[in-house]
């Protein structure tokens, strides 16, 4: 029988380890510098609402309360803008006269009261019934001058068909 546990060759040799790899030829780097240190910050003091906590206590910002709009200004606004959109039907004369009215009536409600918003609003509701009438106003008076001077209400116009 013959014994397999013996690590050596049949030649009765030990076996070579291989040779370390050799030095590098050139020298080594020089190690990257450190972060200087610094003193650790001290500690915060107590707080007066939290005694013995190192924590400082921040109050969440407090927000003042939004004005409400007021509603004469929002149906200026709507109706401006109803004149504006609507500028070939009857409608735009009438919503541009009520933009104008209640716009005023909000401008003056916004400025007895300071705690109601929406003047921009009744501005913008403001200027943009004033063009749709001046707007109307041109038209209605071109279309008669038109009619007037170039003969659409002469008789031989109402008699031709």
């Amino acid at each position: 029988m013959s014994d397999t546990s013996n690590p050596t060759p049949a030649g009765g040799q030990q076996p070579t380890r291989p040779t370390p790899p050799p030095a590098h030829p050139y020298p080594a780097a020089s190690p990257a510098p450190q972060p200087p240190s610094y003193p650790a910050a001290p500690p915060a003091p107590p707080t007066q609402a939290h005694p013995g906590t190192a924590h400082p206590n921040y109050a969440a910002p407090v927000y003042p309360a939004p004005r409400p709009s007021s509603g004469l200004a929002i149906t200026s606004l709507i109706c401006g803008i109803a004149g504006v959109v609507l500028s070939w039907a009857v409608l735009p004369l009438l919503a541009s006269i009520v933009a104008v009215i209640t716009g005023h009536m909000a401008l003056r409600q916004t400025k007895a009261n300071p705690m109601i918003g929406g003047r921009g609003m009744a501005f913008a509701g403001l200027i943009m019934g004033y063009v749709m009438v001046a707007v109307l106003v041109i038209g209605i008076v071109l279309t008669v001058i038109g009619f007037l001077f170039f003969g659409a209400f002469t008789l031989p116009f109402l008699f031709a068909s």
